[in-house]
């Protein structure tokens, strides 16, 4: 069983409970919009994508925003937690083969989603987000500043996290034209990209 195929495994096992915490995170989201409202684009008559949704705490805080959005994520089960929100959610694998058009959307966002991955199925999410975004790409996630029930809660969960919060914005700025990083909580960040 291969990485892509263990992590859609492990979201669907923890969907039910993970979706107990929808309402806080969507609270906690709408507190980071708040923050870095001002760095994206106008959501007015715009499309957001949302790539690994999971319950759609992220997606919720996007429609509140006033972006018409949909999400993404590989795990059914997530999906299935989404939906009961009332929100517009596929199964979708965005490092997989898809249908989704070249700049199809104006936003493109990840929320707690890169620091998962391995290398080199973040540079493959970086490049389909690049080319399916007319605009601005959106990743939430960890920042440098680590905490030690985090760092244990990664470590079994057994993505990437430690390069990743060492690497990231090297990466990013390999990646697309410009990036804007905003610390968004004790431990999380914003970075805004141009494609």
């Amino acid at each position: 069983m291969d990485h892509r195929e263990r992590h859609a495994r492990l979201f669907n096992r923890i969907a039910i409970p993970y979706s107990w915490f929808f309402a806080g995170q969507t609270r906690s989201y709408a507190q980071c919009f708040d923050i870095g409202r001002r760095a994206l684009p106008s959501p007015h008559g715009k499309r957001a994508l949302d790539i690994g949704c999971g319950t759609g705490a992220f997606t919720s805080a996007l429609r509140a925003e006033g972006w018409d959005v949909e999400g993404i994520d590989v795990a059914q089960e997530m999906i299935a937690q989404a939906a009961k929100s009332g929100l517009r959610c596929s199964v979708v694998d965005i490092l997989g083969a898809h249908g989704i058009a070249d700049a199809s959307f104006d936003l493109v966002s990840a929320a707690y989603v890169a620091h998962g991955l391995p290398l080199e199925d973040r540079l493959i999410l970086y490049r389909e987000c690049r080319r399916i975004s007319r605009d601005t790409v959106l990743f939430h996630d960890y920042s440098e500043h680590k905490r030690l029930l985090t760092s244990i809660v990664e470590y079994l969960e057994g993505g990437d996290y430690f390069n990743f919060i060492r690497t990231v914005r090297q990466e990013l700025a390999e990646n697309f034209s410009a990036v804007t990083v905003l610390s968004v909580g004790p431990q999380s960040a914003w970075y805004v990209c141009k494609v």
